[in-house]
């Protein structure tokens, strides 16, 4: 069986673009190997937030579905302060079990990892409402606020089956951190990304051919759907993390879209991951107990 041992800098994967290049390790590595086990071990780190396992899973979903690679995760190396994993139902996910074992959070700091198809859209709205913005790191947000982030997501799930050209589920999940005051929201979905349909869309006027630009285009509000309003989803969440300095952070086809402290960076994902991967962080928090 082969083994990848996961690893960062400092023994640490944040919800950055060393956290992101750190599992697409993982995910290249196993994609070279087809019809086989993988076993994935955490020596190498001895942290990471709880709300990339919505991304680790969906790499592991596509593996198995695209090479028929089965991931082995060897829970002897999760050491103690990975336990955020069975908190948030990731193990029970890997292992087939999520139905037979619910995950139970004596903390109350994760919201839990959940995956939808495109027709379970009463489901999505349920986790949503439920246990997104009822997270109580998220108590301090005004109901507006919650009502512009909560139709912001509805719209970018609906887009999903409209753009993505993708039959696959939609991945997510978050965590609070108290003592830091923020809260970190992970999606992913295993679509085309941006740019194949951006490019066609803008064949004809001003065509664009880069990742960066593709996400640039999609957040100004605009869609590839004649008559749509279907880039205002990305457009109010855009919007909501520069007034409130919040991080929002794109990653689709090979660019990584950073949005922190009102300024925006990107960075070229080399070998990148399918799809699209949203990464919202709430800062300045009400600290919860």
């Amino acid at each position: 069986m082969a083994e990848y041992l996961l690893q960062s800098p400092n023994q640490q994967i944040f919800t950055d673009i060393s956290g992101h290049l750190s599992l697409l390790g993982f995910y290249n590595y196993a994609r070279t190997h087809k019809d086989c086990w993988v076993t994935l071990n955490f020596d190498g780190i001895n942290f990471m937030d709880a709300n990339l396992c919505s991304l680790l899973f969906a790499m592991i979903h596509h593996l198995k579905a695209s090479r028929n690679v089965k991931t082995f995760i060897d829970f002897n190396s999760a050491r103690v302060d990975l336990n955020i994993f069975s908190r948030n139902g990731f193990f029970s996910h890997v292992a087939g079990k999520q139905f037979t074992f619910k995950p139970f959070d004596n903390r109350d700091t994760t919201i839990p990892l959940s995956c939808f198809s495109q027709d379970d859209v009463d489901g999505f709205c349920n986790y949503i409402e439920r246990d997104f913005l009822h997270q109580r790191g998220l108590e301090s947000l005004t109901l507006q606020d919650k009502e512009k982030v909560k139709n912001s997501y509805f719209e970018i799930y609906d887009n999903v089956g409209l753009h993505a050209n993708t039959n696959e589920p939609i991945f997510i999940c978050g965590q609070y951190f108290p003592k830091q005051c923020e809260l970190k929201f992970t999606l992913v979905d295993l679509g085309d990304g941006f740019l194949k349909k951006i490019t066609e869309f803008t064949k004809n006027n001003g065509r664009i051919t880069k990742g960066s630009a593709a996400i640039d285009w999609a957040i100004k509000g605009n869609s590839t759907k004649v008559g749509a309003l279907g880039g205002t989803g990305l457009k109010r969440i855009f919007c909501y993390c520069y007034k409130s300095g919040g991080s929002m952070h794109i990653i689709s086809d090979d660019c990584y879209y950073n949005l922190t402290n009102k300024n925006v960076t990107t960075h070229s994902v080399p070998y990148p991951f399918v799809g699209t991967t949203i990464h919202l962080i709430f800062h300045f928090l009400r600290n919860g107990n």
